[in-house]
């Protein structure tokens, strides 16, 4: 990672591949380890090592990293077709939750984009029932 990772402005986060480093800002309570999570979903090849991380942020008391986590879980189902039944409860809460991320967003919304993604790229088989009726997942080829 050559550039810099400035936890106080953001600047370089996009480039985090290190999964230590974003445990660190979890613990620091970074205002911009949502953003870091971003980037290691993105640029990370174990999915498994990116998983908790994304629970960990679903759980954060701060906003925008919980909508962070939101994109991400939908993000890996896109790149891996993977999701795990923790995430998924954290998503079902997140479904339900009103708190604004700013002034235009809420946590319910990006809760909602990141369903739509895991009905239509992860397998139907790993999804829970109330996911399979809320959300019609992909077409088929045949159009059945």
């Amino acid at each position: 990672m050559a550039e810099i990772l400035d936890w106080l402005t953001g600047r370089g986060l996009s480039a985090c591949d290190d999964p230590g480093l974003l445990d660190a800002a979890y613990d620091r309570d970074e205002r911009y380890a949502g953003t870091a999570l971003i980037a290691l979903t993105l640029n990370h090849d174990d999915p498994l090592v990116v998983l908790p991380r994304i629970r960990c942020g679903l759980r954060s008391g701060r906003p925008q990293t919980r909508a962070n986590a939101l994109q991400c879980l939908g993000h890996l189902a896109r790149l891996h077709g993977l999701v795990d039944a923790g995430s998924l409860g954290l998503l079902h809460r997140a479904l339900r939750n009103h708190t604004p991320v700013d002034c235009r967003y809420r946590i319910h919304g990006y809760a909602d984009s990141a369903a739509d993604d895991i009905a239509t790229f992860a397998a139907r088989r790993q999804l829970p029932r109330w996911l399979r009726r809320s959300r019609p997942g992909p077409r088929s080829r045949h159009g059945h």
